[in-house]
């Protein structure tokens, strides 16, 4: 688990979710994060598993993801031939064939009580996630086609942290009510701007200042539009790359306006779909101009 996590730490405004998702973890219940792109649902996930003290095995969501990934499958043979020619005159070849099986992503995890982080969950088939059902219900995971084993118990200490953005975002598919219904869903938005400025703040090092002017501004820009773009993840891109190319956060400085610019336009373009990009620009410039604004 990496350091880049620990901005939740000095955050108040998650300790109470953060308190919440550990009880329902240490008490066997499954703990789904949903909500738009950029709010840190996998940051906190990943926060919230540190706090467990155990091995933390990470599934990524997608189209392709199958049972085969996540149990295991055959994949070829191995051989192994030995030719016994001790004695000149007697020639003796023995071998052995056998099927070897690739273990898949859940099988150690299950066995050994792991954090299962599964990441943008919806990203995959319904059907993959079927396993999930008798896995979170009766605690055991079903194998098929691998020998007599057709199921393996649960560690006491395997727990799961599901993330997933709303349905209405591409590539996602309609979640099964029978997964969801043995979930604590817990939705997360954008948190107040002054949590999102300590947050850009611990993961950058800029000031409180500098940190101050771009969520406002950035603010500024989501209320154009649904309210959660663009996201915190926006505000950090801005401040990240300011900080290590030593560009000035100031709303005058052209080389920060034109960052501004490449980071938001694509974001705050949709707002506005039937305006040329240039007027969509320009109304970014003038968000960000009016920081300069008398109070």
């Amino acid at each position: 688990m990496t350091n880049q996590q620990d901005e939740f730490l000095a955050v108040p405004f998650y300790h109470p979710l953060v308190s919440r998702s550990l009880l329902y973890l240490q008490t066997g219940f499954p703990v789904h994060f949903t909500g738009p792109s950029g709010v840190g649902k996998t940051s906190l996930a990943f926060y919230i598993a540190k706090q467990l003290d155990r091995p933390v095995t990470v599934i990524r969501g997608h189209h392709e993801l199958s049972n085969k990934d996540l149990i295991g499958h055959y994949m070829g043979v191995s051989k192994k031939e030995v030719i016994d020619n001790y004695v000149h005159s007697v020639y003796k070849k023995e071998q052995e064939v056998r099927p070897l099986w690739m273990q898949g992503q859940l099988v150690e995890a299950v066995k050994k009580g792991h954090v299962v982080i599964y990441d943008e969950f919806t990203r995959s088939r319904p059907e993959t996630n079927n396993i999930f059902l008798s896995l979170l219900e009766e605690r055991v995971l079903p194998v098929y086609g691998n020998g007599k084993v057709t199921a393996i118990p649960c560690h006491p200490d395997f727990c799961m942290i599901f993330t997933s953005n709303p349905e209405e975002y591409a590539g996602t598919f309609h979640t099964q009510d029978a997964l969801i219904d043995r979930l604590i869903n817990i939705s997360l938005d954008l948190c107040d701007e002054q949590t999102e400025m300590a947050i850009i703040r611990k993961k950058t090092g800029i000031t409180e200042k500098e940190a101050g002017l771009i969520v406002h501004f950035v603010n500024r820009l989501r209320a154009y539009g649904n309210g959660s773009s663009p996201s915190m993840r926006a505000a950090f891109m801005i401040a990240s790359i300011a900080e290590k190319a030593s560009i000035k956060i100031h709303p005058k400085n052209h080389l920060y306006q034109q960052l501004c610019l490449d980071v938001l336009t694509h974001h705050v373009q949709p707002f506005f779909p039937d305006e040329e990009e240039e007027t969509v620009q320009e109304l970014i410039l003038q968000e960000l101009q009016r920081e300069d604004e008398p109070k």
